[in-house]
């Protein structure tokens, strides 16, 4: 009994797990099919992380060359630091499921599985406040890279002053 109430208030979330990671153009194309929909209220692109530098660029002697390789979404440009494996997608009615399906019917030449769970956090935690600086919305709970290098946003400028006068 507990537990239904409890869901009551979240939002259905579905992965998307196509059985091939995703190039490019074929991601933006299915993002694409996806900003149309309405009723989405977060989505997250999942997968390994891509390399700093190009193998080839590597093989060929060229060393720190990078291209960034930039999605369109929503029109927002967001460069893109992962190769897509599984897109995670909140919705806030169970009718948007079936268009999500539609979607990646039509823009995914190869099987894919829609599966239903939770993907994306909903309760903040202590590392939101950490990395976030104490500023944390409800809808960027659980949206940040968990290995990027924070920057520091937990230390005031007076305990930075005390750390050089210590060192001194």
């Amino acid at each position: 009994m507990v537990a239904t109430v409890a869901r009551k208030n979240r939002l259905m979330q579905v992965e998307i797990f196509p059985d091939r990671l995703l190039n490019v153009e074929t991601a933006q194309a299915l993002l694409n099919e996806l900003n149309t929909i309405r009723g989405i209220t977060r989505m997250v692109v999942y997968g390994p992380r891509l390399p700093k530098d190009n193998p080839e660029n590597l093989l060929a002697g060229k060393f720190n060359v990078s291209e960034k390789t930039y999605l369109e979404i929503m029109g927002e440009k967001v460069e893109l630091t992962v190769q897509i494996g599984r897109i995670f997608v909140e919705m806030d009615d169970p009718a948007v499921k079936e268009k999500i399906a539609e979607a990646c019917r039509k823009t995914l030449p190869f099987a894919f599985e829609i599966n239903e769970g939770i993907y994306i956090r909903t309760q903040k935690t202590l590392t939101d406040y950490v990395r976030k600086g104490g500023k944390v919305d409800d809808i960027s709970v659980g949206m940040f890279d968990p290995k990027a290098q924070p920057k520091s946003s937990c230390c005031s400028p007076k305990s930075n002053n005390r750390d050089e006068e210590k060192r001194r």
